[in-house]
């Protein structure tokens, strides 16, 4: 797996904040440092039934049911018109009310099997695992996700640091910053823009996506070009990523345009990428690996008060034969969600050993090896259409549909007379309640059945979730 190590240093990221409030009222003989706090917090009840697909099966998870939260903290210092300072924290990520970080329960994504990245191979992430005291399996409770700087001029603009990575829809590069996002692309980052030529905008950043040994030819680094026409009716622009490691000769292109349009009560997005290379070895034991695949998505809607009617589709090619050197699968970002429980959590998912035996794991650890969908959509077309009311100004209710397709049925190891063609259906209804503009409260449920795809024994599966979310 090619990964770059999180900041995860609990007093370092008090120091940072500490420095942050006092440089907001030490003065300077300049001039004053102004601070700024932005974020949000996050808690989510959620429960599902089944995951495994099989109510029957021994190794069934049955009811699910769990409370999670997370406070992210943005503090920005502004030097002056200039120079600007950037970090961004997470406080208590992602853990499970009940569990105490710092007496040996994981947080619920590492404890659901999701803290593994499951990415295509040489398109990971930064992993948002938690540091360790020595004798104590713990997450932190706070730990620094992102550290960076911003140095604006007449001509160009310049980041560089720790930050976030993010393009078009977030089929491929995806910041993680919705409100049902998990995870969020890192990048340890050098990039230059142009500011002169507003509304066009290109940007040229060489990412460090691996650092292995100091002197060594065994780094991975990315060489990104990205730019396009930025207005503010329509947007327009393409993308390319050259990532390579001449220790195993891994060539990796990444193509991508996007675009996006607001015309009076009609705005539509859409992305489409492409990824093309070759690798003489890798992490996993594959070796002359030749890779192509591709994919896109487009989001659709029509607004007009009170009603909101829209469309989504979207496609990731398969691999006919996933265990050969040709790789053909494309899997979007795993923050990239389509629905409540499609492509949202591996399935069918399996419990391990006995989830009352602490032995075997006191919250469930989960086997994803039967898993036909995973996070993320791969080796998929789906369908989503969606309709919305606003019942009062500050209420808002709604369903959508999630339907899908495999590209390759032959992925599966179904024959041409038995294609087993379908993933299935989900129904998915949600209210929403906005308080003051910054507290909302949103209650999701939905109902997935499985299609042929999952064999012949596959349960109805009921999700839910209530989340409250305040944003500052």
């Amino acid at each position: 797996m090619i990964q770059v190590r999180a900041l995860r240093t609990p007093r370092l990221a008090l120091l940072l904040l500490s420095a942050a409030l006092l440089g907001s009222v030490a003065p300077s003989d300049a001039h004053a440092v102004e601070f700024r706090l932005d974020g949000m917090f996050r808690m989510r009840a959620n429960l599902f039934d089944s995951l495994s697909l099989h109510r029957q099966d021994d190794r069934d998870e049955g009811v699910r049911s769990f409370i999670d939260m997370r406070l992210r903290l943005v503090p920005h210092l502004r030097i002056n018109s200039g120079v600007h300072v950037y970090a961004d924290f997470d406080v208590l990520d992602a853990l499970a009310f009940g569990a105490n970080p710092a007496g040996g329960n994981p947080a619920i994504l590492q404890a659901v099997g999701q803290q593994a990245a499951d990415g295509t191979l040489f398109n990971e992430p930064v992993g948002l695992t938690g540091g360790v005291l020595p004798g104590e399996d713990y997450r932190d409770s706070l730990f620094a996700r992102r550290a960076w700087v911003e140095v604006y001029t007449k001509y160009v603009d310049l980041k560089f640091g720790r930050m976030a990575s993010h393009w078009g829809m977030g089929l491929l590069a995806n910041d993680g910053s919705c409100d049902t996002c998990d995870y969020g692309d890192i990048v340890d980052r050098l990039m230059i823009s142009t500011s002169a030529i507003d509304p066009v905008r290109i940007s040229f950043a060489i990412d460090t996506r691996a650092e292995g040994f100091i002197n060594r030819d065994d780094d991975t680094h990315s060489f990104l070009l990205q730019g396009g026409y930025l207005h503010e009716v329509w947007k327009v622009g393409a993308y390319v990523r050259w990532t390579r490691r001449p220790s195993n000769k891994l060539n990796l292109l990444h193509g991508d345009v996007w675009g996006a349009a607001k015309l009076g009560p009609i705005s539509f997005e859409a992305e489409a990428l492409i990824a093309w290379g070759q690798a003489e070895t890798t992490d996993i034991g594959v070796e002359d690996i030749r890779i192509l695949s591709g994919g896109g998505a487009l989001a659709a809607k029509l607004s007009v008060s009170p009603w909101e009617a829209g469309l989504g589709l979207g496609v990731a090619t398969g691999d006919k034969d996933p265990l050969d050197n040709q790789w053909h699968t494309m899997r979007f970002d795993r923050d990239f969600d389509v629905g409540l429980l499609m492509f949202e959590h591996p399935l069918p998912q399996f419990q391990i050993g006995d989830a009352a035996n602490e032995a075997d794991g006191a919250l469930g650890n989960v086997d994803i090896s039967s898993a036909v969908s995973h996070q993320g959509v791969s080796n998929a077309f789906y369908v989503t259409p969606q309709f919305h009311v606003d019942i009062l100004d500050n209420l808002r209710a709604g369903i959508s549909i999630v339907t899908a397709w495999p590209v390759v049925p032959a992925a599966f190891g179904h024959t041409d007379q038995d294609p087993r063609n379908f993933y299935g259906a989900e129904f998915d209804g949600d209210v929403t309640f906005t308080l003051h503009n910054a507290f909302e409260l949103k209650a999701q449920a939905g109902l997935f059945l499985p299609g042929n795809i999952y064999g012949d024994t596959r349960a109805v599966t009921f999700g839910g979730e209530l989340r409250a979310l305040v944003r500052f």
